[in-house]
């Protein structure tokens, strides 16, 4: 069967370069950036421009930026051990190159800590670079997967602040009938996302790793607005269309593999052609399963504080994590699994060994690490990453051989 293009994706590089090159345009629109683990609804709400430091390091890595940057930024003082993403913001900010020409100066900062805490010192330093206001949501770390009453309510109270702080900044009366609009259209679009994500694991996949990351900015950066909505039902139609058809996005399957942590943005092409080679595909990812999150529009507050508690692996036991990608693995089929275990993202790196022996100890699957960064490719070796890829295919190949003649 012919190569087919996905077409969602035309889609979503149209609304992607709308949402930036119209971000801080419209007059009197107060401009807010935010960390991707804040339940940013609450700005979106507020009718404020929300934009991601994060998001737009990612995609300064995939534009090859990524050396130039991270230079800049350790000439300025920042240590070389600095989150990459950091360091790639900072370069932007004191006039470095930037896809969008860089992001308008914020009104306000929003910082949650559920994915790490470099966010936070992160965002002190713009705060201090811009000279505006900084709020921080304290996101209990999560041992068990299940949040408590008190934390619940500790994060509830934290919201109703942010929202007080929301309203210092746009002079206006906060509208929570408009929250539960906004909560309804993103619980929509991450409807979507989980059921595309779902069809995703079918047997061959419909869409492959890369497909979904390209796809991947609606669900971080517009969370609560129709253009996410009409992304996600696009992409699902064709899921489903393609999935009747039994059409393979990456042709053949002889290893269907997940990788788990913040990809390298800028070899990302290179490592899947390569895996390409050996008939390996990337059929799904752990990290697309931070935007699946069950939000109640009628109850705004307490199901963003439940989700964003609950959702981001870098904020559960590494025991939590371990089912969690245990059950992903066992839902796709997953011959194998690339863990990369990221310089930068400390967080989400937390226990990988732990997680490389106990998922082979329990599942079987074999479990292959590779040491990168997501967003220096200095700290990053090509044929490196392509020799432990060759040696654990001949791996694969062995095992799957040895039970052919068993």
């Amino acid at each position: 069967m012919a190569a087919k293009i996905l077409q969602t994706t035309a889609l979503t590089h149209k609304v992607m370069g709308e949402y930036y090159a119209c971000a801080g345009k419209t007059p009197g629109r107060k401009v807010a950036w935010a960390t991707v683990g804040m339940p940013t609804e609450l700005l979106v709400a507020a009718d404020m421009d929300v934009l991601f430091p994060e998001n737009h390091s990612a995609t300064c890595s995939a534009k090859q930026l990524g050396t130039k940057l991270c230079e800049m930024a350790e000439a300025a003082g920042l240590s070389q051990e600095t989150c990459s993403y950091t360091r790639a913001d900072l370069a932007v900010r004191l006039g470095g190159p930037s896809p969008y020409g860089g992001m308008p100066k914020p009104d306000i900062l929003f910082c949650c800590t559920a994915s790490c805490t470099t966010v936070l010192k992160w965002f002190q330093d713009i705060a201090r670079h811009y000279g505006c206001e900084l709020v921080v949501v304290d996101m209990p770390y999560n041992f068990s997967g299940q949040i408590t009453d008190h934390s619940l309510e500790y994060i509830v109270y934290q919201l109703e602040e942010a929202i007080r702080r929301i309203e210092a900044v746009t002079g206006k009366p906060y509208d929570m009938k408009k929250l539960e609009q906004v909560v309804a259209l993103s619980k929509t679009a991450s409807d979507y996302w989980r059921k595309i994500l779902e069809l995703g694991a079918t047997k061959p996949s419909p869409l492959t790793t890369t497909d979904m990351l390209i796809n991947l900015g609606p669900i971080t950066c517009l969370r609560g607005t129709q253009a996410a909505v009409d992304v996600y039902s696009s992409l699902h139609d064709e899921m489903q269309v393609r999935v009747r058809e039994g059409y393979a996005a990456a042709g053949e399957e002889r290893y269907r593999l997940i990788w788990d942590n913040i990809p390298f943005w800028f070899a990302l092409g290179s490592t899947v052609r390569y895996l390409s080679q050996f008939g390996a595909v990337l059929v799904g990812a752990t990290y697309l399963f931070h935007w699946v999150r069950k939000l109640e529009p009628h109850a705004p507050l307490v199901s963003l504080a439940r989700e964003f508690c609950t959702t981001v692996t870098m904020n559960q036991s590494v025991a939590h994590k371990i089912d969690k990608i245990g059950g992903i693995l066992k839902a796709y089929q997953a011959d194998g699994m690339i863990i990369h275990s990221n310089r930068s993202c400390k967080a989400d790196s937390l226990g990988t060994l732990d997680l490389q022996r106990e998922i082979t100890k329990r599942l079987g699957i074999p479990v292959l690490m590779v040491d990168g960064d997501h967003t220096d490719p200095r700290a990053y070796s090509e044929v490196m990453v392509q020799t432990r890829i060759q040696a654990f295919i001949e791996g694969l190949d062995a095992a799957r051989a040895a039970r052919a003649g068993a």
